[in-house]
């Protein structure tokens, strides 16, 4: 479960880059016994539970207070302004 949350916090874009490249060479002291991609990959299926039980308890608390982005949006044609 902790490779999976550090997966979601690091810039990779997915998981077998990340495994293979990342947690290999550079966690091989935090993770000794660390295993194969594909054995890996059953493994998280058995974590999904876990997994969703933290998010949940770590997700803050809603304040109520909510910021918007004023930014304009692009649109490929004008005659689609109205539309977006």
């Amino acid at each position: 479960m902790t490779i999976v949350i550090a997966f979601h916090q690091s810039g990779y874009r997915d998981f077998k880059t990340y495994y293979i490249y990342f947690v290999y060479r550079y966690l091989t002291n935090e993770f000794p016994e660390s295993v194969s991609y594909t054995r890996m990959l059953k493994l998280m299926q058995g974590v999904l539970v876990s997994l969703c039980s933290y998010l949940t308890n770590r997700q803050a608390r809603s304040t109520g207070i909510a910021f918007v982005d004023s930014s304009k949006l692009q649109v490929c044609h004008n005659l689609r302004i109205l539309r977006h």
